[in-house]
C-alpha cells in the first residue's frame, strides 16, 4: 500500500497559526472530524459536511500505549535496510492499531467511528504526517469508501486524478494544474465515494512536495501554491489555501515516467482493467464488503476517461501540465 514518508529528521516546526482551544471541525476524506485540540495539518479551508463524523482524541504527549494483546499483524512497511517505517495490527480489544518509530501510534475502531491518536513525545509534524497518510484513509474505507494512490485538482467542476507509482510526480503535476486555476483536492489519498455518480471527496488540506533530487536546498518556495508549514529531509509540507470540494471524477491519467520515454507527453488509452484495481492505495482490508465496493469503484471509473501519459526523464512538469490542458479541452 502507499505509504508516509519514511522516518523524517530535522523537523521544522510550523508556526502557531491556530489558536489554542479552537480544535478540528472539519471535513477530509469524505469524514466529518471533530477533534477538540488544534491539529495543524487538518487546519485549512472547510467543505460542506459529509455525515459521516469520525471523534478523534489526542493523547498526553507523555503517554506511551501498551501493544494489545493477541494483535494480528496486517502490514509491516520498511525501509531497504529493514529498519520499520510503520506498521497496521489488528486486536479485538482494540480495533487497528496504526503505529510507527517515528509517527507514535493510532488506535482506530473496527466501525472507523472513533480515533485515538497517541504521539508518544513525536512532534506533531511526525504523528501527524501518518494521521493524514495512513490514518484517516484507512478510517475512509471503514466507512464503505474507497481509496486510490492518486493525487487530484478540479477543472471546471470536475475532477481530474493522476495515479502512479510514488515518485511519478502526481503531487507535481496537481500543483502545476493549481498554478493554472484548478482547485486542490488530494494530495497522494484520493477518497471516491459510489452514488448518482463517482464522486472525489477532498483530502487533508496539504501536500507533500519531494525535494528535487533529494537536494532540500533545491525545493522551490515562492512558486508554490500555498504556505510551507515544515520541511523533513524528503519533502516540504505545503498547506494549501484554496481547497475544493467534493466533485464528480471525469478523468484518470496514469502517470509513467521512462527513461527511453518521449520527448514530448504521449497519451494513450488504458485498456487493462487491473491497472485500476492495482490504483487502490490499501490492501490490508480485505472484507467481501471492501472487495465488493472496490470492484464497483473501479467499474465505475472506468467509464470515464482513463489514459497512461508516457513521458522521457526531460519532461518537466510545466509542459505536462500544459500538455494535460490542452487533452482535456480538446476533447471537451
Amino acid at each position: 500500500m502507499g505509504g508516509a514518508s519514511s522516518p523524517a529528521k530535522e523537523l521544522r516546526r510550523p508556526s502557531p497559526e491556530i489558536p489554542p482551544g479552537t480544535g478540528v471541525h472539519t471535513t477530509a476524506f469524505g469524514l466529518d472530524l471533530r477533534c477538540e485540540v488544534p491539529i495543524s495539518f487538518l487546519h485549512g479551508p472547510s467543505v460542506g459536511p459529509t455525515g459521516r463524523t469520525l471523534e478523534i482524541a489526542v493523547a498526553a504527549a507523555e503517554l506511551t500505549p501498551s501493544r494489545p494483546a493477541n494483535a494480528e499483524l496486517l502490514c509491516d512497511q520498511r525501509q531497504p535496510d529493514g529498519s520499520a517505517i510503520f506498521r497496521i495490527e489488528q486486536s479485538h480489544e482494540t480495533g487497528y492499531v496504526i503505529s510507527g518509530p517515528t509517527y507514535g501510534t493510532h488506535l482506530l475502531t473496527t466501525d472507523g467511528l472513533r480515533l485515538r491518536c497517541l504521539p508518544t513525545g513525536r512532534a506533531e509534524e511526525e504523528w501527524q504526517r501518518l494521521l493524514i497518510a495512513q490514518v484517516l484513509p484507512f478510517a475512509a474505507l471503514l466507512r464503505g469508501l474507497e481509496v486510490f494512490h492518486a493525487s487530484a485538482v478540479v477543472r471546471d467542476g470536475e475532477a481530474i486524478a493522476f495515479l502512479g507509482v510514488s515518485g511519478a510526480g502526481k503531487t507535481s503535476l496537481a500543483l502545476e494544474l493549481c498554478r493554472r486555476g484548478a482547485g486542490f483536492l488530494a494530495d497522494d489519498v484520493l477518497a471516491l465515494e459510489t452514488g448518482k455518480d463517482l464522486l472525489a471527496h477532498p483530502g487533508a488540506p496539504v501536500a507533500g512536495v519531494a525535494h528535487p533530487a533529494g537536494d532540500r536546498s533545491r525545493v522551490p518556495g515562492a512558486d508554490l501554491p500555498g504556505q510551507t508549514i515544515a520541511i523533513n529531509d524528503r519533502e516540504r509540507i505545503v498547506r494549501m489555501c484554496h481547497r475544493a470540494g467534493p466533485a464528480p471524477l471525469s478523468a484518470l491519467f496514469f502517470l509513467d515516467r521512462r527513461a527511453e520515454g518521449p520527448a514530448r507527453p504521449h497519451f494513450e488509452a488504458v485498456v487493462e482493467p487491473r491497472a485500476l484495481l492495482a490504483a487502490t492505495f490499501n490492501f490490508v482490508l480485505a472484507t467481501p464488503e471492501r472487495l465488493s465496493g472496490l470492484l464497483e469503484v473501479c467499474a465505475l471509473a472506468a467509464l470515464r476517461r482513463v489514459e497512461r501519459i508516457v513521458v522521457g526523464p526531460r519532461v518537466d512538469v510545466r509542459e505536462l501540465g500544459g500538455a494535460v490542458e490542452h487533452r482535456l479541452r480538446s476533447s471537451s
